[in-house]
């Protein structure tokens, strides 16, 4: 068998990950470090998807079919990676004005194309096309360049993406270093 060097373990609530017969001291509910520990690779993954995006949308004048299936696929992943990061933040207590812009584009690319497949209600589609200003007579309606997306009326800057993953990282670090101030993590 090969050796793995790295990688990851969260404990369960109430046990310690150095060692599972140990029990955990103190209230295992507390521990908004741990939320926010495991959004990091989320984090870092939308850094990523926007550099990947750009490449993608850099190359829609030379050619523009390829490169609009590359830019549906870097988005998808994009915004799968911020509603990822908006939900730990939330559930940490930290809430911001674009989380639900992030689940309307995310649920608008990964679901509404795929309408007959998708058992969603009328109601929660009707809502996000209002809220996105899509057009009730297409399906799907996104546009692309490196420094936009326009999800129906919505236009969405790639600097707005990055402005949120800094508020994100922010918060991030605020919570791990008062953890690591407590010996929480190390």
């Amino acid at each position: 068998m090969k050796k793995i060097d790295y990688g990851i373990k969260v404990s369960k609530r109430g046990y310690s990950v150095i060692d599972l017969d140990q029990e955990r001291n103190g209230d295992p509910a507390k521990g908004s470090h741990m939320a926010y520990a495991l959004s990091l690779p989320y984090l870092y993954g939308a850094r990523t998807q926007i550099k990947r995006y750009q490449l993608a949308a850099s190359a829609l004048k030379q050619r523009p079919s390829g490169a609009v299936l590359e830019c549906i696929h870097e988005i998808s992943t994009l915004f799968e990676d911020l509603c990822t990061v908006s939900k730990y933040s939330e559930k940490c207590g930290n809430t911001h004005n674009l989380h639900g812009l992030w689940t309307d584009v995310r649920n608008h690319i990964r679901h509404d194309i795929r309408e007959e497949l998708d058992k969603e209600d009328d109601k929660r589609k009707n809502q996000r096309e209002d809220r996105l200003k899509l057009n009730p007579k297409l399906q799907m309606s996104i546009g692309f360049s490196p420094e936009l997306i326009k999800v129906g009326e919505t236009e969405i800057e790639i600097s707005q993406i990055s402005s949120y993953l800094d508020w994100a990282d922010k918060k991030i670090s605020e919570v791990l270093n008062k953890a690591r101030e407590a010996g929480q993590i190390k």
